[in-house]
């Protein structure tokens, strides 16, 4: 198995254990980052692994209190699963740890670049744009 199969196995492994599907697409960099991060989340969160709260994955500014207009605290789950009119697209202005979709690519993406646009749903737009992580295109 060279690398990339190991770390993808390993992805598929953590995504079971979250119950969740993971993005297993990426550079070994990326791969390995979001491996960190998903066993990160499993030993902080326990139980409570299928939400990836906002405040805790964007940045470090936030006041940790979820949005109440979004009473979970999470970035939607499955972006894909909402119809294309419900989503809009922003352009990120930092490395973001978010569900989205790629704009142009119907692409699921977990981990974003700065300059990347993508797609979320509106409230999860404005709460970004808020905290001043991205902006409108």
């Amino acid at each position: 198995m060279t690398e990339k199969e190991t770390l993808i196995a390993r992805l598929k492994e953590l995504g079971v254990k979250l119950d969740r599907e993971v993005n297993v697409t990426g550079t070994i960099q990326e791969l390995t980052l979001r491996i960190s991060e998903l066993e990160e989340e499993l030993n902080e969160d326990g139980e409570e692994g299928d939400e990836v709260s906002v405040a805790s994955t964007t940045a470090g500014s936030t006041s940790g209190q979820p949005d109440p207009e979004n009473t979970s605290g999470s970035i939607t789950e499955n972006p894909a699963s909402n119809e294309p009119g419900e989503l809009v697209a922003v352009e990120t202005l930092v490395t973001l740890h978010i569900d989205a979709l790629h704009a142009t690519r119907n692409e699921s993406l977990s981990i974003v670049e700065p300059g990347v646009v993508i797609r979320v749903t509106d409230a999860e737009a404005d709460e970004l744009i808020s905290q001043g992580l991205a902006r409108e295109v």
